[in-house]
């Protein structure tokens, strides 16, 4: 019956499931392996990552007998900043039974160096902070000529913030 197929699940990258900013060269794939039958353990693994742009960066890990399944290491070519990849591991467990490969999963790469950042700060224009003083608010108007695809804000801040685009807020944090 298809309910009772070996199958990989809970596909995280650095403990997070399909996150933003990755500022590590070679982030850790975790997963979980699924089987309804017991004493079913991963005896070999298979990662695959492709770049969202489908022109750079394709990397396989071939099988590698191992029961990891936490922090396994990319291997491949050097991601590239800013970058979106997904990846997808299949498993082979100790009855032999090989699992069909796991839903794809993503993340992106964040800036990794201080030449990345093409941006300057924005200063509230006082000198002194104060309890009392609103938080300030800075706004900016653009146009885009392009129909958009694909776009991320990388944003920081001395402190806390909130970003709104086409005054709907953008992110969850």
């Amino acid at each position: 019956a298809g309910f009772a197929q070996l199958n990989v699940s809970h596909l995280q990258v650095e403990n997070q499931v399909n996150p933003m900013g990755i500022d590590i060269l070679h982030p850790r794939f975790s997963w979980q392996l699924n089987s309804p039958k017991r004493n079913i353990m991963q005896v070999a693994y298979e990662i695959k990552v492709n770049a969202a742009d489908g022109k750079s960066g394709s990397w396989s890990s071939g099988k590698i007998a191992s029961s990891q399944s936490v922090h396994v290491e990319y291997a491949g070519p050097l991601l590239q900043e800013a970058k979106k990849y997904y990846w997808q591991v299949r498993t082979w467990a100790s009855n032999g039974q090989a699992a069909a490969w796991s839903a794809p999963a993503q993340w992106q790469m964040g800036i990794l160096s201080p030449a990345g950042w093409k941006a300057k700060w924005i200063e509230a224009g006082y000198a002194e902070d104060s309890i009392n003083r609103p938080s300030p608010q800075f706004r900016k108007q653009f146009a885009v000529e392009k129909k958009i695809k694909s776009a991320t804000a990388f944003i920081t801040s001395h402190g806390l913030y909130e970003a709104f685009l086409n005054g709907r807020r953008i992110g969850d944090t």
